[in-house]
């Protein structure tokens, strides 16, 4: 900001010296927010309009209620270097062996959705943009096959940042009734999707909060449709996913009253980064203690799962080892800030060597399914809840690797 004629400083600071502004008076740090300041003669007005000003919850915001109460964990991040090499090695013994007694196999759903496909034959965008909408097209076929699209009279999309996901099934849903479309996110967007339906006379509306905060039967348009609701989301990062999830089956009205009491139709959502999760937000707790899994454990598996993504590459630098402890220690840090620093993927550079693999004898390919084996049973922690709560629910394959690396879905269908 530029400093007025005849002051000393900028309207911003001019708090720091003496210039007064003849018709305002002097300026005072806003009491909602310090960190800026406001005309004395103006606060009245400022503070009706403050950004910072605390706002008055909508009815459906209940603080955590989709977080267990009981819930005594510190939640302390555990990273691979705090991890010995026996005590590493032990446990991807015990992931091998339950990966292997539970056969998991995800079932293979790879379609585009004629309505999308059409699209992309008319596109000249055949590079990021055309990646999401063969993800979009598959995930819309998957709905199209069980009959969300059709049966589905609200769909409500987490972690819907600009909308892309949500404004192709406006354009693929059966009008057959009155349909709601409800967007989740917790922060602003640019570009939304949503703005091309603006001049609809569909029920289209966006919420922004924390989906830990969201009680869903509590969205006034949405009251009388619960039972025909769809969750979906297109990688919802790590404790995101299993939030939606709990919102989807905890957050509609009290089961003491069975009369109002309804389930969620189905659910879709792609999954992704779950080396994010957390013990504090995990749906499968019950699943992991079954098995003999600690909440360390569980992020322990959480820090090998970024293996089946983390696009470490087989170098002739990998042949020559230095197996020096002070050396191994760098290179674990240095791949664990890797991973939390990318959204899906981490990137170490070619000239870190990974010492310690070497020395345990982890070569690449096998580092990569372990990572795959860890991610499965995460998920199966997730299938289990939802089973729990009388859904079928599966993994699904729904898109190439060659796509996105992220290529499994949770699809969970109500019980009749």
């Amino acid at each position: 900001m530029k400093k007025g004629e005849g002051m000393s400083f900028c309207p911003h600071h001019s708090h720091l010296g003496s210039d007064l502004n003849p018709q305002k008076g002097s300026r005072i740090p806003c009491p909602y927010d310090s960190s800026h300041f406001c005309y004395e003669s103006k606060l009245q007005k400022h503070l009706k309009k403050c950004n910072a000003r605390k706002k008055e919850e909508p009815e459906y915001f209940i603080e955590n209620v989709n977080i267990d109460a009981d819930n005594s964990s510190v939640n302390n991040k555990l990273s691979l270097k705090d991890v010995s090499d026996d005590e590493l090695m032990t446990f991807i013994q015990k992931i091998r062996t339950l990966y292997s007694e539970l056969h998991l196999v995800n079932n293979e759903i790879i379609k585009m959705h004629p309505r999308l496909k059409s699209e992309m034959d008319n596109s000249d965008d055949k590079l990021n943009n055309f990646k999401h909408m063969k993800q979009q097209a598959s995930l819309l076929s998957i709905m199209d096959e069980f009959q969300f699209l059709k049966y589905g009279s609200c769909f409500v999309e987490f972690g819907a940042g600009r909308g892309q996901l949500m404004y192709w099934i406006v354009q693929c849903a059966v009008e057959s009734e009155k349909k709601s479309f409800i967007l989740i996110d917790k922060s602003a967007q640019r570009h939304k999707s949503d703005n091309k339906l603006k001049d609809s006379d569909l029920q289209i509306e966006r919420i922004r909060i924390d989906i830990q905060h969201l009680f869903l039967g509590k969205i006034h348009s949405i009251k009388d449709k619960l039972d025909k609701v769809i969750g979906i989301s297109k990688h919802l990062c790590g404790g995101a996913t299993d939030l939606a999830i709990k919102c989807l089956m905890n957050s509609l009205t009290s089961k003491d009253n069975a009369e109002n009491y309804h389930k969620v139709h189905g659910l879709l959502m792609a999954l992704c980064c779950h080396h994010r999760c957390s013990w504090n937000t995990y749906v499968g707790k019950s699943f992991m203690k079954k098995h003999g899994f600690t909440e360390r454990d569980f992020q322990l598996m959480c820090c090998i799962s970024s293996w089946a993504t983390c696009s470490l590459r087989k170098t002739t630098l990998e042949k020559n080892v230095d197996t020096t402890e002070e050396h191994i220690k760098e290179v674990s840090v240095s791949e664990q800030e890797s991973t939390e620093n990318n959204e899906h993927i981490g990137d170490i550079p070619d000239d870190i060597l990974i010492n310690r693999y070497q020395k345990l004898d982890l070569k690449h390919e096998e580092r990569e399914f372990i990572g795959i084996q860890c991610k499965r049973l995460i998920d199966m922690g997730r299938i289990n809840f939802l089973e729990n709560e009388g859904y079928d629910a599966q993994l699904i394959t729904y898109i190439d690797k060659s796509v996105s690396l992220e290529n499994v879905a949770v699809l969970a269908t109500c019980k009749k």
